[in-house]
């Protein structure tokens, strides 16, 4: 009887043991038939931003009924969510799945493979040269407040734009100690900004550092994540047009 109850025990045990691991391992991704070709979001790759982002999709067993960005740059997450929602399966049963995208600036031109590695869209593109040529239209100085896991700061943005519709964003950030810190890369789409800087942080470092902000009027309230992957949120208010004066 002893024995009896020990198999028992072990057979249970082993039973939960096969149940965690199933639901730790997600369900093989059907086969796609059909799906629009992969993009590199053109903001994305102007301020050459890249990485994985990670998509949960559930189908009805031919096609995807939803699809939810589970992590990723913010700048590469609709780009997958859009395009995974186009993809049409071989019949399957109904489930949920996981899908990666892999965004990566290249040296040579865009290329895509789709699903050679399992459960894996590798999305490569060259980084943009931009040769401006185009008159500035200067957008002022303004006053920021930043805070983040690196403490709370505060900065002067001079920016301007320009480009063939000005949507290309240039400039400088002034810290606290009169140190000027030049703009990477910057975009302008309507009340939307974005931009990468080397932000010089307390110890001395200096990151490379990805703004998003949403532009009202002669204020901007916005995030910001660096490479190290801390993420924060700044507000900037326009200052009056003779502060460069002083």
């Amino acid at each position: 009887m002893r024995i009896s109850l020990v198999i028992l025990g072990f057979s249970l045990m082993l039973a939960i043991s096969q149940a965690a691991m199933a639901q730790d391992c997600p369900e093989q991704l059907p086969k796609v038939v059909q799906h629009a070709q992969p993009a590199y979001p053109p903001l994305a790759r102007q301020t050459r931003i890249q990485g994985d982002v990670r998509v949960k999709l559930t189908t009805d067993g031919l096609s995807v009924t939803n699809a939810e960005v589970t992590e990723g740059h913010p700048l590469l997450r609709k780009a997958a969510e859009d395009n995974v929602r186009t993809w049409k399966f071989a019949p399957h049963h109904p489930g949920t799945f996981y899908v990666t995208f892999r965004y990566k600036i290249a040296s040579g031109g865009v290329d895509v493979e789709f699903l050679e590695a399992s459960s894996l869209v590798e999305v490569e593109t060259n980084p943009t040269e931009m040769i401006i040529d185009y008159a500035s239209l200067d957008l002022g100085r303004w006053k920021s407040h930043l805070a983040s896991a690196h403490g709370k700061s505060r900065r002067i943005f001079d920016l301007s734009s320009t480009g063939p519709d000005g949507e290309w964003l240039n400039g400088k950030v002034l810290g606290e100690k009169g140190e000027d810190e030049e703009i990477d890369f910057g975009r302008v789409e309507g009340d939307f900004v974005a931009f990468t800087v080397k932000l010089r942080q307390p110890d001395g470092k200096q990151p490379m550092t990805f703004f998003i902000g949403n532009l009202k009027g002669n204020k901007i309230v916005g995030t910001f994540v660096d490479d190290s992957g801390v993420t924060g949120k700044w507000t900037a208010t326009r200052l009056p047009d003779d502060s460069k004066s002083h």
